[in-house]
């Protein structure tokens, strides 16, 4: 089944370029870019950046238990989530390994789950499941709320001038609500790209009137430098910020420990949850067989005069830093030419854990020849001063 957003026609108008995401049975058509990438990356580094995101789902969570419910479902804390605040937590198996990336987004008369768009239903009915005597709902509101995302320095303002009301996100995992083209709206900072990024999950009925007020705020108030942006502006920004994606760099087959990401998903000393024994043991014994890393590539750099690279590409083999490697060590997951570093390729691995200290030197494939590359100190390539 094809998930198209209602402002895909529009786009296709605009002469925008879609890529696929998610499954066979549930796949998003997401707009990759809009033709002019240089300008689409500028913008959300200088100014701000809409971009459409029907691969994104949305789950609604009621009930005077949701709170302590979800607290014994996920991997971080929900009890105490006051209204306003954001939190990311995985749903876990009982084998401990991932089943979905979520952030709860709580606005005191119910919660708001952001995840996959092909993992809401599931998700949805995997909660319920546990639900017994609880005062909980949880449903799949992917199609009756739709996501939009801002992103880039200019997205306050740009807020500021299309709300009908004002709103304050200041801090980093806040929520709040807005009017925008007459329609209520959940706004949730999620800063995905090492810039100030604004989630908006609005009713599906009325994303084309918010999409056509945002443009045109953006067309009335030049010195915002706001426009469209399709995914390849999205996915530069956050490989260089640090945030590695469920289902892109790590996946069901995961463990919390190799997701690169588990100080951020992880309260150790909450109570029981599906999956804890698993994800207490490797935590107590400090092992894990891999974990994702950021590779920085060596002596390939984009100039005036070489401009022929070699960059490694999603699924590329890791081998060891030796004259002739024979057994890779890892592979790809996401790779860019990182503009902010000076035109260099940069990439996410997953590697075998004795592989993974900073300053390890490794060989990467790229376009059928062995590249030099070394493992970063942390994940995130470039921090805003």
């Amino acid at each position: 089944m094809l998930n198209q957003s209602p402002l895909h026609d529009l786009h296709a108008a605009h002469e925008a370029s879609f890529i696929p995401y998610g499954p066979e049975d549930c796949v998003s058509a997401v707009v990759e870019t809009f033709g002019d990438l240089d300008m689409e990356y500028a913008a959300l580094r200088k100014g701000a950046v809409l971009f459409d995101s029907p691969h994104t789902g949305v789950l609604r969570v009621t009930g005077t238990d949701r709170l302590p419910f979800l607290n014994n479902m996920v991997t971080n804390k929900a009890i105490g989530l006051m209204p306003g605040q954001s939190r990311a937590c995985f749903w876990l198996n009982r084998k401990g390994r991932i089943d979905a990336d979520l952030l709860l987004c709580e606005f005191g008369d119910e919660m708001l789950i952001i995840l996959d768009r092909h993992l809401a239903a599931p998700t949805a009915e995997a909660l319920n499941a546990f639900v017994f005597a609880e005062d909980v709902e949880i449903i799949d509101a992917s199609g009756e709320l739709s996501i939009l995302s801002l992103h880039g320095p200019s997205t306050p303002a740009l807020l500021a001038h299309t709300a009908e009301e004002p709103i304050a996100l200041d801090d980093p995992n806040a929520t709040g609500e807005v009017t925008i083209a007459g329609s209520r709206v959940h706004a949730i900072r999620q800063d995905l790209t090492g810039e100030i990024s604004v989630l908006l999950a609005a009713p599906r009925a009325a994303l084309t009137s918010i999409h056509e007020k945002l443009l045109s705020v953006a067309q009335a108030h030049p010195e915002l430098r706001a426009r469209e942006t399709g995914w390849l502006a999205i996915n530069a920004a956050r490989i260089e910020a640090g945030h590695p994606l469920f289902n892109v760099d790590f996946g069901p087959d995961n463990l919390p420990a190799e997701s690169g990401v588990i100080n951020q998903r992880v309260d150790f000393n909450k109570g029981c949850y599906l999956g804890q024994e698993v994800v207490a043991r490797m935590h107590a014994r400090n092992t894990r067989k891999q974990c994702i890393v950021a590779l920085r590539i060596l002596d390939q750099q984009i100039t005036t005069d070489h401009t022929d690279i070699r960059q490694p590409t999603t699924g590329s083999q890791v081998f060891e830093d030796t004259e002739n490697p024979e057994s890779p060590v890892g592979a790809v997951t996401s790779s860019t030419i990182s503009p902010m570093l000076g035109a260099v390729p940069i990439c996410f691995a997953m590697l075998k854990d004795a592989y993974s200290k900073p300053g390890t030197k490794l060989r990467v494939l790229a376009e059928g020849m062995l590249v030099s590359a070394i493992v970063e100190p942390k994940l995130a390539f470039y921090t805003k001063p």
